[in-house]
Order: structure tokens, then sequence, then C-alpha cells
């Protein structure tokens, strides 16, 4: 997955305003307060899976261009992992199939991956692209929630997640699942956002969008920023067992032919946007997005026009003694 914290498509109800939100948070909340004791984890995943299925034929449309750029991450995730040939792999909240597609090229046909993920959609997208890769005989996809793993222990030479676990609601639940899947001596590499200005990616439409429609803040959500501060995941990952921890720092870089190209990948991929901008009027909308277009070619925009943006992802390490 990217990271995008995506509710359903459909018109908002209590606990979808939550999650819509939790998106929007950049300028709405501080990321680091507690959770809500209001706050319902199920409803919060079950909003998770209805609206990562409703955006994924917009991932359909964007994956080369945001892959193109994401590439570099996945190759830093396995060199992390330390694949091998031949080795067996878990990749957990692979949305439409990375890092597992490159995870598989490494480990080949005498090796195997497991591919989950919480989106029944997107994993379709995930085997129309393995086939397409011919790689269907090295890939098995799951549909799973990342903190309800129903896994063997110790039959994983090395795991993979790249931007999934800043949206888990439990995340020591998911980390103690992944940890028991590994061998000895098996490595656990993530990947999760900085904080929101290194990411404008997300965050450059979000705080616009947050700027110019009025919400209440609901604190402790997760969101795409949730593991910016490095001692959570750290900390996590020590609680379940991981030993020789460390962190390193990948720059991301995605490119859009212009402001409005941008704009289009937002619209596509981001329910949440639609979902706040649904009351809005035609007029209100292009407005905002306007507005959006405008600061990605200003703050972004390269001689030729075209967008290009830095973004900051934070890597972790750890192995299973």
């Amino acid at each position: 997955m990217n990271g995008f914290l995506i509710p359903p498509c459909t018109s908002p109800h209590s606990s979808e305003t939550a999650l819509i939100i939790a998106t929007l948070y950049v300028e709405v909340y501080d990321g680091d307060q507690m959770a809500s004791s209001t706050f319902d984890s199920n409803q919060f995943k079950m909003d998770q899976r209805e609206g990562w299925n409703c955006v994924a034929e917009g991932w359909k449309e964007w994956w080369q261009p945001i892959e193109k750029g994401a590439q570099k991450l996945s190759q830093r995730l396995i060199e992390l992992a330390e694949i091998k040939s031949g080795q067996r792999i878990l990749d957990v909240a692979t949305g439409i199939g990375e890092p597992s597609m490159s995870a598989a090229k490494v480990v080949g046909t005498g090796g195997y991956v497991l591919a989950t993920d919480i989106s029944r959609q997107m994993l379709a997208i995930a085997k129309e692209r393995a086939a397409f890769l011919r790689l269907q005989d090295i890939i098995e996809f799951k549909e799973s929630d990342a903190e309800d793993l129903d896994l063997v222990n110790s039959s994983f030479d090395a795991a993979l997640c790249r931007w999934g676990l800043m949206l888990l609601p439990n995340l020591d639940a998911a980390i103690g699942k992944i940890y028991s899947s590994l061998v000895s001596g098996g490595r656990f590499a993530a990947a999760v956002w900085a904080d929101a200005p290194k990411v404008p990616i997300i965050s450059l439409a979000t705080r616009i969008i947050g700027s110019q429609v009025q919400m209440p803040a609901l604190p402790g959500t997760p969101n795409p920023f949730s593991l910016a501060d490095t001692n959570k995941l750290e900390n996590s990952l020590a609680r379940a067992g991981f030993r020789d921890i460390h962190i390193d720092k990948v720059i991301v870089t995605f490119e859009f032919a212009s402001g409005d190209d941008y704009c289009r990948y937002c619209q596509a991929v981001s329910a949440s946007a639609r979902i706040v901008l649904s009351k809005e009027t035609e007029e209100r909308k292009e407005e905002i997005w306007r507005k959006v277009a405008e600061e990605a070619a200003q703050n972004y925009g390269t001689a030729n026009g075209v967008i290009k943006m830095d973004n900051e992802s934070i890597c972790m390490v750890g192995t299973r003694p």
C-alpha cells in the first residue's frame, strides 16, 4: 500500500467521518495524541477494507507512474531483509502487489511469496499483474487482516511491509504475528512515511482540502504519518522480540505531468477527498482542486512544467533471534 488512509466511497456516516478526519489530520490534530476512547478498531478496519476496494481501479490506473518512483524503496526493503533465491517470503499489506512482485523475482521459481492484504479488489489487481509478469506460480495472494494473520510458526525466511503498518489500530498484534512466522535469523523490513511536510504526495492535497473544509478533531486515529516518530515502531518491534533493529531513510520521488495531473491522481486513489468534497458545489470543488494544482506547480514544478515530489520514507529492519 501507499499510506493513504482510504474511507469508503459512499456518503459518510459517523465512523467514516472519523476516517476522513484521520486522512486530513495534517491541519486538524496532533497525531501523537492518545487514541480516543470512542474509537472502534473493528469498524475502522471494515471501513478500510471497503474503502480500498472502491479505489482499487484508481490504483490500477496509476500503478505504473507510482511504481516507477516506489521501486527504489521496494529494492531497499529486499536488501535490508537480505532476501535470496529459493527463500519463503511474507508480504503484509501488499496492495496491488509490491514489494511482493520484486521479492518474487529474487526468490525465483524455487522460492515462494505469500502476499496478504485486507482488500479483495486490490488483490485482484495484484493477481493480474503477477500473471502478466509470469510470477503467478511464485506468489500466493491471500485476503487477510494484518492483525489476524493465520500463519504457521517459523515458516518464512523474511517478511516485508511497504506503507501499511501506519494504518493498523493494533500494531503490536500484527508485529507479533509477523515475528512468530519467521524462522530464527529471519528478518522483517518495513517502510513507513516520515512527518507530513516531508511527504508532499499525501500532505499537499490533504492539507489544502483540510484548510477548506471544517471538521471536528478525532485524536488517535491511525493515519499515514502515525509512525513518523521512529520510536513507536522500534519499540513495537522490540516488544515482539526483534533484535538488531536499525533504521534507514529513503527518498522516493514521484513525478506528474502537471499540477492538474497530480490532482487527477489524488482524485483517483483517495476516496477520502471525494467524500470530504461530496457536499460541496461543483464550483467549490473546482476552486479547491485549482488551489491544489497551483500549489503543486509553485512548490514542486520544474522548468518544463513537470511536478517532481521528493518524499521521505523511513525503513526499519529487525531480526528474530
